[in-house]
């Protein structure tokens, strides 16, 4: 590439491996990795309890080594079949990235890739990490994320995105499954209460730490025609509706913790931590601004890894 002219060989290859890797998200995907081994801990320590009650001791539960081994699996495999669905994503978003500040530096606008060559590797990526999880934790584990991948690609990215200004938050389900794969790769009853609480959680997270994201960079999506919310509703309207999934995200972390048997610590972490929610969202609903608005989005992905921290904690506390 041109802007590489007069670098060394490695330098080169460094580069292009950058340009390789920014294609899956890995700040986004490893934070809903997080959650996963959230869950994966969180029924592994509850499973061990159980087990002690029940059998004056441990020896059937899973040990250490294979927690470890399953959430480094579920990593891996997680992260590859998720990032795997951005790079697709990246993909057929090739025409209206340019449009944007955001995304015109992305290596299809900058012309850095070429396109065929980024769709294969999102396919051989995404194909990869569902067949890590198939061979070395489960099938229902891999077929959870083969569904979320499949969800983000085909439901949001190449049907909702540019038909609906809800489109984040039914596209955000597929994100939302990271727990349900982490708890089902360790074993777990897929119909259990806890992990469905946790992707129930990330499904109401989603909307707002998007739209704050969309408010602090205002017109971008209008002047590449992508319906979201303040393109469609207007900034005041989506403002409240941040304010609105704040309050029910705290609701939902409180049915959380009382459902689940989780104490009365996480409910006062539960507490501290959605009320911060709710105070920024009312905050950026009464004195609107862009400083605000990158605040939300930045204590959002604070608030998912500090509460699905508290529940494991919780989990170890009381089971």
């Amino acid at each position: 590439m041109s802007r590489w002219r007069g670098c060394s060989a490695r330098s080169r290859c460094v580069a292009e491996w950058r340009l390789w890797l920014s294609l899956l998200k890995l700040r986004v995907v490893v934070l809903l990795q997080v959650t996963a081994i959230a869950a994966i801990l969180a029924h592994d320590i509850a499973d061990r309890q159980l087990l002690r009650a029940m059998f004056v001791g441990n020896d059937l539960a899973r040990t250490w080594a294979e927690t470890l081994e399953t959430a480094l699996v579920v990593l891996v495999g997680g992260s590859l079949a998720s990032g795997g669905s951005m790079a697709i994503n990246m993909w057929y978003d090739r025409d209206i990235d340019p449009l944007m500040a955001r995304t015109d530096k992305r290596p299809l606008p900058s012309g850095e890739l070429a396109p065929g060559a980024v769709l294969v590797y999102g396919i051989v990526v995404c194909v990869s990490g569902v067949v890590v999880l198939a061979l070395l934790a489960n099938q229902l584990a891999a077929a959870f994320a083969a569904f979320s991948a499949l969800f983000y690609v085909l439901v949001y990215t190449m049907w909702l995105k540019r038909r609906t200004p809800q489109n984040i938050v039914i596209g955000g389900l597929a994100g939302a499954l990271s727990p349900l794969i982490g708890w089902t790769a360790a074993g777990g009853d897929p119909l259990a209460l806890l992990p469905w609480a946790m992707v129930a959680v990330i499904f109401l997270w989603t909307p707002p730490h998007f739209w704050a994201l969309t408010l602090a960079r205002p017109g971008e999506y209008a002047q590449a025609g992508v319906p979201m919310l303040p393109v469609t509703a207007g900034e005041a309207a989506t403002r409240r509706y941040v304010t609105g999934y704040a309050a029910a995200l705290l609701l939902t972390s409180l049915a959380t913790g009382w459902q689940a048997g989780l104490g009365y610590p996480f409910l006062a972490a539960a507490v501290l931590l959605g009320g911060r929610f709710l105070q920024l969202a009312l905050k950026l609903q009464h004195t609107p601004s862009k400083r605000v608005a990158w605040t939300l989005f930045g204590y959002s992905n604070i608030f998912l890894f500090l509460l699905f921290g508290a529940m494991v904690a919780a989990v170890a506390l009381t089971a």
